[in-house]
């Protein structure tokens, strides 16, 4: 047993590459290079860890692509501040995947809806106000967008994203009403994900409500229950709204 324990204990040989980029990483991290300090030049940096200038360099590209470092021209290359935020922003920009959705749905049934249900022990009438704010140019801008969605003067896509805007409005209100300021940092983080989450679903229940307008069907508008049952301070329903609003799925 001891043998075969010693035989997993073998040390890996680690590229110099691979060793100067972590050595960099990890001094960014300990706050050695501080967020918006100039570090070394190329050549400093290759004297002191006794490399040639390309390993340094290859080193710094792969920090400026997972944005720690910032290269100026004709000046140098300096630390960026981190931001999740905009990392987010970035991952919100390739395609919303299955898993992505799926994760991001699971996301939404802990954050917001934990969220609501601290609103609806903990709103005052200020924060009912504006929720009901919110909420009435949510209805109005969708529907002015429903009537114009067919005519050739209509610009889809800048409706869509007004439409996208208010309703992230909403639900950043809703977690403003647990009056718990890390449920509005944590919704702020994944603010540009979300935004796509939500176009993603518009997208699928713009269908949906065009085919209940044609039919003479009030389409459910589910912010207006959200803010009943939040000022009726009824969660059981409130819960069931807003899960059936953040399931992507349902309109699939």
């Amino acid at each position: 047993m001891a043998a075969e324990a010693l035989s997993t204990m073998k040390v890996k040989r680690m590229p110099v590459s691979d060793q100067v980029y972590e050595t960099m990483k990890n001094t960014i991290k300990e706050g050695i290079w501080k967020s918006g300090e100039k570090i070394p030049s190329e050549m400093e940096l290759s004297e002191a860890f006794g490399v040639n200038r390309l390993t340094v360099r290859m080193a710094i590209q792969r920090l400026v692509g997972m944005d720690l470092l910032e290269s100026r021209v004709g000046d140098g290359t300096y630390v960026k501040e981190f931001s999740l935020q905009d990392y987010m922003g970035k991952v919100s920009d390739f395609y919303l995947g299955p898993e992505l959705l799926d994760k991001i749905c699971e996301y939404r049934n802990t954050i917001e809806i934990e969220s609501a249900r601290l609103a609806t022990e903990r709103s005052t009438q200020e924060d009912i106000a504006k929720l009901e704010e919110v909420c009435v140019c949510f209805e109005e801008a969708k529907k002015d967008y429903l009537s114009r969605l067919n005519r050739e003067t209509c610009d889809e896509d800048n409706g869509l994203k007004h439409l996208v805007q208010l309703d992230v409005e909403f639900h950043r209100t809703v977690c403003e009403m647990s009056h718990n300021d890390l449920f509005v940092y944590a919704f702020d983080m994944a603010k540009d994900l979300l935004s796509s989450y939500i176009e993603n679903s518009l997208r699928k229940r713009i269908t949906s409500w065009k085919e209940k307008k044609t039919k003479g069907i009030i389409y459910e508008d589910m912010h207006r229950g959200i803010l009943n049952a939040i000022k009726s301070k009824d969660f059981d329903t409130c819960r069931q709204i807003y899960s059936d609003m953040v399931n992507y799925k349902k309109y699939i």
